[in-house]
This record gives C-alpha cells, structure tokens and sequence, in this order.
C-alpha cells in the first residue's frame, strides 16, 4: 500500500502527475487500509509507549499520504465519507491516545477542512457525527484542546476550525442539528473555564450572530394561531406543540440558547 501510495505522491516520484490510478490499485488501497486501520484499533501499547502498528503509522506519514492520495482521485462525497467514517472509528475506539500525534491530527484536519462549505446531506451527517465525539472527547481531556485551537495564528474562525464548522448546524431539525447543539455545549462548558477560548469564541466566529438571528428567523416563522382543542383548552402542552414542526424546531433553539447562557 505505500508503494502504491508513493507511486501517486508527485513529492517522491516526478511522473505521479502523469499516471492515473488504476481500479485495481485503488481497490488494494482500500482493502489493505481497512485492514490496517482494524489492527491499529485492536493494539494496546505497552508502558505507554507506541505500539509498532502505530508507529509505523506515524513514522511513515500513512494517514496524510492517504489523504493526498485520496485527492489525486476523483475526491466524491463517497470518498470523504468513508474518511470521516475511518476518523470517527479511530478516535472511538482505539486503546492508544492518536490525536496526539500530529502524522494523524494533521491529516484529520485537511479532511475537516475539505467538507466546510456547500456538502451533501450525508456528507454533513457523517461529519457531524465525527466532530461531536471530537468536542465529547475535548470535554473530557481539556488538555486535548490545545491541539484543535490555535492561539498563536490570526486566522479568525480557522483557528478553532471543528467549533466553526458545527455553527451552520445551530438551527438544523432532526438528528444532524441536535448532535450539532450538543457537541457546541461540550465546547461551551469548557470556554467557561477558559477566557481564552471564550473570547475566540464570541469576537472571532459566527456563533453569536448566528444564535440570535437564527432564533429571531424561527421566531417569524411561528404559526399566527393555534387550533383550539375545546372549551376546556386554556394553555399549551408539550404534547400540543409537539405536532407543529415549527414551533419545534424554535423550542430546540431556545433550549440550545438558554444552556449556552447558562
């Protein structure tokens, strides 16, 4: 598989540019790193040292000779799901500390990088999925965040990219939205504790804006009346306003503002 992936790196073989990648070779990458990715999920490294799957994985560059390989493709929402799927696996279930290590954070973040912007549904749902558990993950080692969030580079909402990516799903209905509010709380609760962040937070990303006009949108959007439901009718039940989905979608996002203040 490194063979085949140096083959395509133009860095190591000037012709790379040249030569397409063949289904066959495609089809070995893909199996081979799947099995890989099983072993390295399965190791458990020893007086806290790397175990030699990973460390070949991090010696070698694998995962970021995987993603450019993975860009001289056609690079298709199929092919970025399967690499979100492939990072939410990991960071999930592995026994060693991986986002520590900069050969798998790094090519973590160019594939995060790559999904910003106008994506398909299901593209946005495995994405959505992975920077949860990242922001879970952060909530429960704050020493972890310094990793995501960069103070030292004045690249405004760059900085913090996997919290700005989450701000377009605010005001999502459904599954993507709620997982979306969730992992900015876990985020929220450490910018409680941290000046640093919070103030990234509010002067330099969306959020704010976001929040409150997103609100005020959902608010317009309410039904002018209601149906009544007899003469003995006189307030509104969760079970009332659970059959319009507008009002909903507003008592979500006013639920997500009040814990976010709180």
């Amino acid at each position: 598989v490194l063979k085949i992936l140096e083959k395509h790196d133009p860095l190591k073989n000037t012709q790379a540019k040249y030569g397409a990648i063949s289904p066959d070779e495609a089809s070995t990458v893909q199996n081979y790193v799947e099995h890989m990715l099983f072993l390295l999920i399965e190791e458990q490294a020893k007086d806290a040292s790397m175990g030699p799957i990973l460390e070949f994985v991090v010696s070698e560059n694998i995962m970021e000779k995987l993603f450019l390989w993975s860009l001289r493709r056609e690079f298709t929402d199929e092919t970025k799901i399967e690499q979100l799927k492939m990072y939410e696996m990991l960071v999930t279930q592995s026994h060693q500390p991986l986002l520590h290590h900069k050969p798998i954070l790094k090519p973590l973040m160019m594939l995060l990088s790559s999904c910003s912007g106008t994506s398909t549904p299901t593209v946005e749902t495995e994405l959505v999925v992975l920077l949860n558990q990242l922001c879970s993950i952060i909530a429960k080692d704050p020493s972890i965040l310094e990793l995501f969030f960069h103070t030292s580079e004045d690249q405004g909402a760059a900085n913090f990219l996997i919290f700005s990516l989450l701000i377009p799903f605010i005001h999502r209905e459904g599954t993507v939205g709620q997982q979306a509010r969730d992992a900015l709380l876990f985020i929220m609760s450490l910018s409680a504790e941290n000046n640093v962040v919070a103030n990234h937070i509010a002067e330099n990303t969306y959020f704010c804006p976001v929040l409150a006009t997103g609100l005020s949108g959902l608010y317009s959007s309410l039904p002018t009346k209601l149906e009544e439901k007899g003469e003995e009718w006189h307030c509104l039940l969760k079970d009332d306003w659970l059959l319009s989905p507008a009002l909903v979608q507003f008592m979500n996002s006013l639920e997500f503002c009040n814990a976010v203040i709180q």
